[in-house]
């Protein structure tokens, strides 16, 4: 058995197995903010932050920055410029918006 058989068999039976453990029960969808693991991405570039916040000019970015709000982080020392979950999620409760925002970025 091949590495591709063998995890689609491993596939097969963790179906069968959540097929098994949720007979009969709707399982409901966890919420963005919410729900503890990795169900959203570690790190955002500067245009999904924009995206989050409706579409904020950079500046605004930047004066976040300046005022430690948001905390930048460079993988590898390059150039491009990321920002924690922790640090975003703090933000936008700190603004207050509604929950519509940090949703619309899927993984």
């Amino acid at each position: 058995m091949d590495a591709g058989e063998f995890f689609e068999e491993i596939r097969k039976v963790v179906r069968e197995e959540v097929k098994l453990a949720t007979r009969g029960r709707e399982i409901p969808a966890p919420t963005l903010l919410d729900t503890p693991g990795l169900i959203h991405k570690p790190l955002y570039d500067m245009k999904e932050i924009r995206h989050l916040f409706s579409d904020v000019c950079r500046s605004t970015i930047y004066e976040w920055i300046k005022a430690g709000r948001l905390i930048p982080v460079k993988i590898n020392g390059r150039g491009k410029v990321f920002f924690l979950w922790a640090d975003i999620e703090r933000l936008w409760k700190e603004r207050q918006l509604p929950d519509t925002g940090p949703s619309r970025l899927s993984l």
